[in-house]
């Protein structure tokens, strides 16, 4: 994997930086066709609210697009990722953080996984995870680095067989899958659940294509035969369907056709 630290072509960062002391640091993970990111703004967006939600300074954007430029081959025309961590950097006296923080950008340039066109013909077969989030968290909304929660459901997940896991939140309700928002068809209406832990960069495309068409709103895991179609969305995948949820099962359907076509023509990832 070829990684920029701080614009330097290197591989590891100080025993004592604050992301792998206390996790303190955000990140964004960054679909890029080609040598455009057409959600780059969005994705900066949200990366400037969290390093200032977490009081970390945020890397000038410019900088951010000059790196990826230089880990992106030039002969590029295909998909890839790339993922912009920014950590607290080195410095502090436990807890408490340097006076003056400066901090330290990762960039670690990633093949784009051939599972996401198999997923989005096929659909997804997913689990309900024992782990719940906590929606009213200090934290909630920010894509911020600690994700034990996440791999601890990924593990659940591997270890049943799905492809994804769904996580409630703690009313019960469908939350979020593990790494995507949701989107759910009840009837006329479209639900995306406002517990998710992690405000999506996909979902807020989503939101504003749509505009007052989607709602907020979710389900009882006693309420899933009232859904005609589950749909999974975030900025990498894209929109992919659910066609199962545990033993329920779900049919890709027209909703999930049309958003498909459009992510297609209008993102073109």
């Amino acid at each position: 994997m070829e990684t920029l630290i701080d614009g330097a072509l290197q591989d590891s960062i100080p025993a004592d930086d604050r992301a792998l002391l206390f996790g303190e640091s955000v990140f964004e993970t960054i679909a890029f066709c080609g040598k455009s990111a057409p959600l780059w703004v969005r994705h900066m967006r949200r990366l400037e609210r969290a390093t200032a939600e977490l009081g970390l300074a945020m890397p000038d954007a410019a900088i951010l697009a000059s790196d990826c430029a230089r880990l992106i081959p030039e002969d590029n025309e295909g998909r890839l990722i790339i993922r912009i961590s920014v950590t607290g950097g080195s410095g502090g006296q436990g807890y408490w953080p340097p006076t003056r923080p400066k901090s330290r950008r990762i960039l670690q340039l990633r093949p784009w996984p051939e599972t996401f066109l198999q997923q989005r013909l096929q659909g997804l077969k997913t689990i309900i995870s024992r782990f719940r989030i906590q929606s009213e968290g200090a934290f909630a909304g920010l894509k911020h680095g600690s994700r034990l929660l996440q791999t601890q459901a990924a593990r659940e997940c591997r270890h049943r067989g799905a492809d994804e896991a769904l996580l409630l939140d703690e009313s019960g309700r469908l939350a979020e899958a593990l790494s995507s928002n949701l989107v759910l068809v009840a009837g006329e209406r479209l639900l995306t659940p406002a517990s998710a832990d992690v405000a999506g960069v996909g979902l807020s495309w989503l939101r504003d294509r749509l505009a007052n068409s989607l709602e907020f709103g979710s389900v009882k895991t006693d309420q899933l035969e009232s859904l005609s179609e589950v749909l999974v969305i975030n900025s990498v995948a894209g929109i992919r369907s659910v066609v199962a949820i545990e033993n329920q099962s779900y049919q890709p359907g027209p909703v999930a056709k049309e958003l498909q076509s459009i992510w297609n023509e209008e993102v073109s990832i």
